[in-house]
This record gives C-alpha cells, sequence and structure tokens, in this order.
C-alpha cells in the first residue's frame, strides 16, 4: 500500500487484531471500522496455521478475508444491515470477529484477552441475528445483547440462518428465492438419490416452516453442521489460490493437483468426483462452484480428514426456468457454473462410470407437490427431464462420450 492509501486507511480509524487459528495467533492486521484490511505482519512462527499453510500471498489473502463475509447479494442483505447499524457486511463481520461454523479463524482485538473458549460458536450459545432478520424479513428481533458475538460469515446468496437445538447441536436454515419452494425441495430430492444410492458422505436436509414476505408461513431447508471445534471445512476456491492456473484452464487437474499434494489419494479424489458429477448431472445442478466442494481437516493437527459430504444441491432441477420453457430445454445446451462451462462435458471427467447405480436412480416426484408455483402442470416436466437426464446417463455409461453426440439432447 503506498503512503497516501495507508493514509486514507488510516483516516477510517484503523484497528489492529490478531487472525487466530483457535488460541494461535497467525498474523497481526490492521482493519478499518468498515471491515477493509489493511496491512498484514504474518507470524512466521505458526506459518503452517495461516490460511493454507501460508500459501496464499497478500492479495489472495485480501480476497480470502472478503470472501469470509456474507455476500452483499445475499436477499434482504441490504435490509438487514440498515436495522443492525453496520455500514456493510465487512463491518459486521468485524464486529462479530469474524467468527465462523466453518473454520476455527477468528480475529482477536489487541490487546484484549478473548479467547478461543470465551469467543467460539460450536460451544457458546449464539443468536444469527443477521440471518433472523434476513429469514424472517416482518419479524426482526435484535438479540444482541444477549450474546456478544453472533455469526456474520456464511457462503452463498440465499437467505441463510444459524440456530442451535436442544441438545446443542449447530444447523443452518435456507430460504429460496421468489415465491417458490423448489430449491428447498430440491434438497429434499438429493437426499432421497444419495439415500438411494447407499451414497453416505452427503448432507441430509430436511424440510422446515420459515417465515417470509408478508407475514406468511413458507417452506425452507435445514441441515446440521458438519463442522466443529475438531473439524473445519477448506473450500475449493480457497484450495486452488495456492497454484498457479493457466487462463481459461479447467479447475479439475489443479484441484486434483492440490488435493493429492494434501495426501488425498487419487482413488478417493476420482471416487468423489465421478459420483458427484454424475448425480448433479443427473439432477442438472448448475451451481457446482468452487465454494461448493471442500474438504475437511482437523484445526489442531492440520490432518487432511478427506471430502466434505455433499452439500448445497439446491440450484436444481431447472429451478429457475419458467414453466413455458422447460419444453425448449436442450440438455446437451445447459450451462454450469463448475470445472467447465458445458454440463454434458464435465462427464469426460468421469474415470468410474458405474458408480451410479442407473436403476436405483428412479425417483417419485411426491416432494415437489409442496410446492406453490406450478406445481400441477410443472411436475410432469421435471420428471420429463429427470428421466430423459437418466437416460443420457445410461447410455453414457455403456460407453458413449455425450459431448461428443449432438443427438442426446
Amino acid at each position: 500500500m503506498d503512503l497516501r492509501g495507508r493514509d486514507v486507511f488510516m483516516l477510517r480509524q484503523a484497528k489492529e487484531y490478531f487472525l487466530m487459528h483457535k488460541d494461535i495467533p497467525v498474523c497481526l492486521m490492521e482493519i478499518s471500522d468498515d471491515g477493509a484490511l489493511g496491512s498484514v505482519r504474518r507470524n512466521e512462527a505458526a506459518a503452517a496455521h495461516f490460511p493454507l499453510g501460508g500459501q496464499m500471498n497478500n492479495m489472495k489473502f485480501h480476497e480470502w478475508w472478503k470472501d469470509r463475509a456474507i455476500p452483499k447479494t445475499r436477499h434482504g442483505a441490504k435490509c438487514a444491515l440498515q436495522k443492525l447499524g453496520y455500514s456493510s457486511t465487512n463491518s459486521a463481520l468485524v464486529n462479530n470477529l469474524a467468527l465462523s461454523l466453518s473454520d476455527c479463524y477468528w480475529i482477536q482485538p489487541r490487546g484484549e484477552g478473548l479467547t478461543w473458549k470465551d469467543t467460539n460458536l460450536f460451544t457458546n450459545d449464539f443468536v444469527d441475528t443477521f440471518g433472523e432478520i434476513t429469514i424472517n424479513s416482518d419479524h426482526i428481533i435484535d438479540l444482541r445483547k444477549e450474546t456478544r458475538f453472533n455469526c456474520a460469515t456464511s457462503q452463498g446468496e440465499l437467505q441463510k440462518k444459524w440456530c442451535i437445538d436442544k441438545d446443542g447441536r449447530r444447523y443452518m436454515i435456507k430460504g429460496n428465492y421468489g415465491q417458490s419452494y423448489q430449491q428447498s425441495l430440491n434438497e429434499i430430492f438429493a437426499t432421497r438419490l444419495h439415500e438411494q444410492q447407499g451414497f453416505t458422505n452427503y448432507t441430509p436436509y430436511s424440510l422446515v416452516q420459515v417465515q417470509v414476505d408478508g407475514n406468511m408461513e413458507g417452506l425452507g431447508c435445514m441441515s446440521y453442521d458438519f463442522c466443529s471445534e475438531n473439524i473445519e471445512c477448506i473450500s475449493a476456491w480457497e484450495l486452488l489460490q495456492t497454484i498457479k492456473i493457466k487462463q481459461n484452464e479447467s479447475f479439475y487437474y489443479p484441484l486434483k493437483k492440490v488435493c493429492l499434494g494434501l495426501g488425498i489419494s487419487e482413488q478417493e479424489f476420482t471416487d468423489f468426483m465421478d459420483y458427484q458429477i454424475m448425480t448433479d448431472y443427473l439432477m442438472t445442478n448448475t451451481d457446482r462452484h468452487m465454494n461448493n466442494i471442500a474438504i475437511m481437516r482437523n484445526p489442531d493437527t492440520l490432518e487432511i480428514l478427506g471430502f466434505a459430504p455433499i452439500y448445497d444441491s439446491g440450484n436444481s432441477m431447472f429451478y429457475n426456468v419458467p414453466y413455458e420453457k422447460l419444453s425448449q430445454i436442450r440438455i446437451d445446451e445447459i450451462n454450469t457454473h463448475s470445472f467447465v462451462e458445458k454440463e454434458v462435458k464435465l462427464l469426460q471427467y468421469v474415470r468410474d462410470r458405474s458408480l451410479v447405480d442407473i436403476e436405483k436412480a428412479k425417483m417419485d416426484f411426491d416432494i415437489y407437490e409442496k410446492d406453490v408455483v406450478e406445481r400441477h402442470i410443472r411436475i410432469p416436466k421435471l420428471k420429463d427431464l429427470y428421466e430423459r437426464k437418466c437416460e443420457n446417463l445410461r447410455v453414457f455409461q455403456n460407453g458413449k462420450d455425450l459431448w461428443k453426440n449432438r443427438e442426446y439432447r
């Protein structure tokens, strides 16, 4: 940062914080009141505990910090920030010490004697005030006085809220876009698909009632946190910050290189990816971006524990396609936010085509009866498209490279 930029930064009342990994200080950071990150001084003695073992350069570390905040584009975020008195999602992040239910990083104001035991969200009670507002937009309950630290970190643009059940388990409630409940119903559909496949490394979702705009009750979905004080997640996006990637290069092989370098076996990598790619294909999950894939790590020993359970499958089953356009879908032309742009080309990475049992992929569509938008006319279309995908996958499993054949539409 040049002197002029630093002067501007200091005018924003920068304060010093330690970035902590549990109780290990990994760097000293200057952060302004609005959450902007200034200078960073690393603790080289704790380099292994710096995000990704210190392999991020300063620019990528700034991106890591920025990505830690709740996305500005999340539905209801602007309203929630105003009601809670925050100038930005970054200022909310700082006010709540950058605590997360996905990993064990947090920030400690310099000079304060706070510890991980005092602050962490895995063992201390909390109220997700931000989530309370965005999920229940007409019933705003600001409970910050009851607990100093709230959860101001979670990825994705859907409305989300962290809660604690009577047994102390942490769980997340997610809402939907618009009036339809399809994104939540898709998570239940995915849960059933994985159950039928006999696959175990997935996140089970169940339906819950939530309040939506207009003080009406609607449907959302919930899932329990698979992280804890002993298990934290590192997203594929974070992993990819540690290596150079050629322009327009697919993320698949760079991600494989990083994972194998961390100790994940090639068999484990390919089996997980093969299964995920094929089930995402069946469901037309177009949102398997690099924050929707993660590995798990022990935060104390830094041992890599394998892939995180499959999660976030809600943006699937043509959730954002109007009914009148469903008949125009060309299966070979579906775009996706993943390793490559065209969904069908993701299948070229699959090494074991038999990992998904196509006979056990036959699904009941009764869950979609719970939707309130176009359900009676929409369900037959969704079922038809899903069955076409199943047939295409059957052809693929029999040896046909679908991305080379335009007849499979």
